[in-house]
């Protein structure tokens, strides 16, 4: 166990992967680019950008849903030949006729189709990933919501997203695909910009993203850690100027990550991570006293949680940066809530006014 760090000395250079180990780059390189965004359309940050569920022909349901709650109906007719159906008796539908009623679990909805004889077929969950696109959990809620894709949100991602950050002073969310990056403004839950990863981070390179977290440590600026490659690339978000200031590189991931409690492996095993200031959900099962041996009794003052493929690794932030107990992903509180998005779809994870998740593979 190791001894208690100040706050103060712990945040003067963002540390790889949230370590507690010393960065000192001599001679090394700053780099500033800018970041910023128009909400589509022109529209001002207030507006708000209207999810859509579609089906699979031509006609739309918008809907803001959780997953227990049934959206409007929506029937459409699947191509068919000219030849009129011969029905057995009255008509309820036209053959190939299908017919939306509501989400259900994972990315699934509650659809019926007609059949040959005139009739409606049995509702039934069938899988569509085009129902969703992210979940939200507001602060304080216990039940997700979940938004589909909106073929009109121009600067949405169209591949699915591997990592996220959140910017909580600027409530954005920067979410990244293979190449390109995607600004999601949350107040009006719209994506307003989007553009090659490159021209954020050009430090990077061709690095394979693995995945990433941001803190507001010292508000309107955000401590980034993006891991890519075998590296931990730091930066500084400045929040007056809009600015990712380029501040270090190392290896990935030190000591703290080699722990029994750590992900097996901090690339392929953890799909994304997000981290929070203190711990008001008591979503943390333990005490940073005991974690790192501390003499007095310790709130949590931050964390993080590593999101991996049947478990989560919560991390302290601000005293020993050890990790706590992993935690089997359904009982991790928040993803024992009803609507909670299915552990092998998490791309990027974000907290700002809640949690988000996107889609990923």
């Amino acid at each position: 166990m190791r001894a208690r760090v100040t706050h103060a000395l712990l945040f003067l250079a963002p540390l790889a992967c949230f370590q507690d180990i010393d960065v000192n780059i001599s001679g090394a390189e700053t780099m500033t680019t800018t970041a910023t965004d128009t909400l589509s359309g022109g529209a001002s940050d207030t507006s708000s950008e209207t999810s859509s569920s579609s089906t699979t022909a031509t006609t739309t349901t918008t809907t803001t849903t959780t997953d227990t709650t049934t959206t409007d109906t929506t029937t459409t007719t699947e191509p068919t030949t000219t030849t009129e159906p011969t029905c057995p008796g009255a008509a309820e539908c036209t053959p190939g006729a299908v017919e939306d009623q509501g989400l259900c679990a994972g990315c699934g909805v509650i659809r019926r189709r007609c059949g040959e004889d005139c009739t409606w077929g049995a509702p039934a969950c069938e899988f569509d990933l085009n129902s969703c696109a992210y979940w939200f959990l507001p602060e304080g809620a216990s039940e997700w919501k979940r938004f589909p894709v909106d073929p009109g949100a121009t600067f949405a991602p169209t591949e699915p997203v591997i990592a996220a950050i959140g910017l909580t002073p600027q409530q954005r969310v920067y979410a990244f695909t293979k190449t390109q990056y995607h600004v999601f403004a949350t107040g009006a839950f719209a994506w307003v910009t989007s553009g090659p990863r490159s021209d954020l981070f050009p430090q990077l390179g061709d690095d394979e993203l693995f995945h990433a977290s941001a803190i507001a440590t010292e508000p309107p600026n955000s401590i980034v850690t993006i891991v890519a490659g075998q590296t931990a690339y730091s930066y500084t978000y400045h929040g007056q100027d809009s600015l990712f200031n380029f501040d270090a590189v190392t290896p990935c991931c030190g000591e703290d990550w080699q722990g029994p409690n750590a992900p097996p492996n901090p690339f392929s095993a953890v799909r994304d991570s997000y981290a929070r200031l203190g711990d008001p959900e008591g979503w943390i099962d333990g005490d940073p006293e005991s974690l790192c041996g501390l003499n007095d009794p310790t709130p949590v003052y931050a964390y993080s949680a590593a999101i991996g493929d049947g478990s989560v690794y919560p991390q302290d932030i601000g005293h020993c940066f050890d990790f706590y107990s992993p935690v089997p992903f359904a009982q991790f509180p928040p993803f024992s809530y009803p609507g909670a998005p299915p552990n092998e779809l998490i791309g990027g994870a974000a907290w700002l006014d809640g949690l988000y998740i996107f889609r990923g593979e």
